[in-house]
């Protein structure tokens, strides 16, 4: 899965506009392939007069679409008769789903769409999916290896959050928490002690004072949503909304306390200054920054500017309780696909342990949800020391707050948090106005 860790979330249509055209695609008229009323699952196969390749649409590049064509060429070797073809579509989960959702007005609907946990409930609100659950039914025993072998956490998230009725519109796939990857050398340098568990915000100001004298940061500071702010929140016992999603907790104590705590790494000369264009991992190995956080990207990262073997992954800096934001995959079937059993067979293969491990051997960015897989070598093996630690903090991770308007109050919190970090308002005060927005797109 790739999060979005860059800049804040823009709306380039109309919320309305986007609505319309994910509820009135549900009520498009079916294509041949398929039985009155939607159809029973499989209804249609590749060899129907309607169907042709199975269309598995993501939110990526032609750099991702590399990667899922050598993933369609293992699955090709156990199914030739089944043709796959990976589309893609770009910019933040709005544009996303406008684009899927033009898509399927316009008739051409895709078989499955893979959706990160910001677009799941907008999709299966809007009568779009086909519950999968005679799918399942059909293929118990499969289903329950997989889910067995996967965080409880992911499969009750997925339903929690993702159906808006008693149906199951997704299968959860691979997921991202947040971990932070530590520069050894340059911690041992300071004189500097990296506790398993991760500094306590109490001892984070003693380490940024210790590592400033080395000439270098102690960790980054910025403002992107997932990346940035939940951290703190999650390893605060918060976030920016409750757990149903319906309440702003962003003018809350711990919020607050977070935002201060933040706030007091830059101006204390600890963390770079907000903004600007830096790349952490590189800063790292510099010698120039002591840590920088991600998900399992951070591997890739710290791969990349050959630091693996100098660098050990930790919990993020918590005030007495861990946490983590987390964001995962999953997949689902358009209820107008008219290839709903091939589509359901390539989704088994995503859930087998060879499908699991694939991007986990290739220098995938996300954390397989195989517990299996994700506890292997397939995962571990080139991997920094520690960096069990993505699969371990899934026990105390707060999904990513992912309403309805989720995006929009992204940027709202987003916003809000710069002024603190960058020190142009208190935490307290810009909080109150940052959590008086948001109410009302709740």
């Amino acid at each position: 899965m790739n999060r979005q860790n860059s800049s804040a979330t823009q709306w380039p249509f109309s919320r309305r506009r986007m609505l319309q055209l994910l509820g009135g695609a549900a009520a498009l008229p079916l294509t041949g392939g398929l039985t009155a009323c939607g159809g029973a699952p499989g209804a249609a196969t590749k060899g129907s007069a309607d169907a042709g390749a199975v269309e598995f649409v993501y939110l990526g590049d032609v750099n991702h679409r590399k990667q899922f064509e050598q993933l369609f060429a293992q699955f090709n070797e156990q199914h030739p008769e089944i043709e796959l073809r990976a589309t893609a579509k770009s910019g933040s989960w709005a544009e996303f789903a406008y684009a899927v959702a033009t898509q399927i007005a316009g008739g051409r609907p895709p078989d499955i769409v893979q959706i990160a946990t910001e677009g799941q409930r907008l999709f299966s609100s809007k009568g779009v999916l086909e519950p999968l659950d005679e799918f399942i039914e059909n293929d118990r025993s499969y289903v329950d290896e997989y889910y067995d072998d996967i965080h409880e956490n992911l499969r009750l998230w997925t339903q929690r959050y993702g159906s808006p009725d008693e149906n199951t519109y997704y299968i959860p796939g691979g997921y991202n928490p947040i971990v932070q990857f530590c520069n050894t050398e340059l911690l041992e340098k300071a004189g500097v002690d990296l506790p398993e568990e991760g500094w306590s915000w109490d001892d984070l100001m003693s380490a940024g004072k210790k590592v400033k004298a080395q000439g270098a940061y102690l960790m980054t500071v910025q403002h992107n949503y997932w990346h940035d702010v939940l951290p703190w929140l999650t390893n605060n016992g918060t976030s920016s909304l409750d757990e149903s999603w319906t309440t702003s907790l962003m003018n809350s104590p711990e919020a607050i306390e977070a935002g201060e705590m933040a706030r007091a790494l830059v101006a204390e000369g600890y963390a770079p200054e907000p903004g600007g264009s830096y790349d952490p991992p590189t800063l790292m190995q510099r010698g120039e920054l002591a840590a920088f956080h991600d998900g399992a990207f951070g591997i890739v990262n710290v791969d990349r500017v050959g630091m693996t073997d100098k660098t050990k992954v930790v919990f993020f800096p918590n005030n007495g309780v861990h946490g983590s934001p987390v964001g995962w995959d999953a997949w689902d079937i358009t209820r107008e696909s008219p290839n709903k059993q091939d589509a359901w067979t390539f989704i088994k293969f995503l859930m087998s342990v060879e499908g699991s491990s694939f991007f986990a051997e290739t220098g995938g960015t996300i954390v397989p949800a195989r517990r299996s897989v994700a506890t292997s070598d397939a995962f571990l093996g080139n991997a920094p020391e520690g960096s069990i630690k993505l699969v371990e903090v899934l026990d105390v991770a707060t999904p990513v707050p992912s309403p309805d308007r989720g995006p929009e109050i992204q940027h709202i919190v987003e916003e809000g948090w710069l002024q603190v970090i960058s020190g142009y308002a208190d935490a307290r005060t810009q909080f109150n106005k940052t959590h008086d927005k948001i109410g009302p797109l709740l």
